[in-house]
């Protein structure tokens, strides 16, 4: 797989993680017109900014890879805290709502400790030299 396709893989990746916040959003909060309308917006939101991220990456960007490898390792480190203290308010309130909450913040750990490792292979750093 080339560095290109593992950029590209990463993107799609994203894409559907933001539609998996959106659903779950819509099931939290109900259908009702601000509801919709704050997950509309913070979907498409989630769908430009993966998508701007994805092209500046493809460009070949170093600063957008460097400034990606420091956020995914932050990201990942915090969202794994997150999502053991989200997993103990599930233990603790048996609700299924902070099971899911917390189901969303370890996808976005996993998302981010995925995105470190691509950006760090020596593969999809040789693409950015």
């Amino acid at each position: 797989m080339t560095a290109r396709q593992k950029i590209e893989g990463l993107t799609n990746s994203y894409y559907g993680y933001a539609v998996f916040g959106a659903v779950l959003s819509l099931w939290n909060n109900g259908i009702g017109f601000f509801s919709l309308v704050g997950t509309a917006f913070s979907f498409v939101f989630s769908i430009l900014l993966t998508w701007f991220i994805g092209r500046r990456l493809l460009a070949k960007s170093s600063l957008t890879r460097v400034l990606l490898v420091i956020v995914t390792a932050i990201g990942g480190l915090f969202g794994a805290i997150g999502a053991a203290k989200m997993g103990w308010t599930f233990v603790q309130t048996m609700s299924l709502s902070a099971l899911l909450y917390t189901g969303l913040v370890a996808v976005g750990a996993y998302m981010n400790i995925k995105a470190f490792r691509v950006l760090t292979e020596s593969s999809v750093k040789a693409y950015f030299s």
